[in-house]
């Protein structure tokens, strides 16, 4: 019994050896293929950076989100974060809240400007992507889209377990 339980165990590892690099493999040709879409879009009235775009769609995803989170999701320092926050704050695309249930805490909400800005540009990257995307057949995209619902419900099912 205790063979079995090694075998399984060890057959376990490569399986996740195996993924690992899988994975590394997937992020290389994601960025290659993608990256150039999350880009700092031209034709905007404001001049963001990736990072700051990207803070844009997950604060209007999250509704309201605190900044050390934003900072963990954006993989950011907090001196780093603390600046992009300002400049943000400057160009009135978010402020900060206090949090009605912990007075203690600050939130960050997009503004009604901000709202308009993040659904100009999810407009964009909607446009940019769908350029890479239709280089591909539509049983390719259909394929593509079923993947990419399965890795986000694993993702999902990984942050409820942590």
């Amino acid at each position: 019994m205790k063979e079995e339980t090694m075998k399984e165990e060890t057959m376990k590892e490569e399986t996740i050896k195996e993924t690992v690099r899988l994975q590394f493999e997937t992020i290389h040709l994601f960025h290659k293929n993608f990256a150039k879409t999350l880009h700092p879009i031209r034709n905007s009235q404001y001049n963001l950076n990736k990072n700051q775009n990207k803070a844009i769609i997950i604060i209007g995803a999250a509704e309201n989100i605190m900044p050390t989170t934003l900072g963990k999701y954006l993989d950011l320092q907090k001196g780093s974060l603390t600046s992009m926050i300002d400049a943000l704050e400057k160009d009135e695309l978010i402020c900060r809240k206090k949090d009605p249930e912990d007075r203690r805490k600050t939130l960050l909400v997009l503004t009604e400007k901000g709202e308009k800005y993040r659904e100009w540009l999810i407009g964009e990257f909607e446009k940019n992507v769908s350029e890479v995307l239709k280089k591909l057949g539509e049983e390719d995209i259909v394929e593509y889209r079923k993947s990419l619902q399965t890795m986000f419900n694993f993702l999902k099912k990984l942050d409820e377990a942590s």
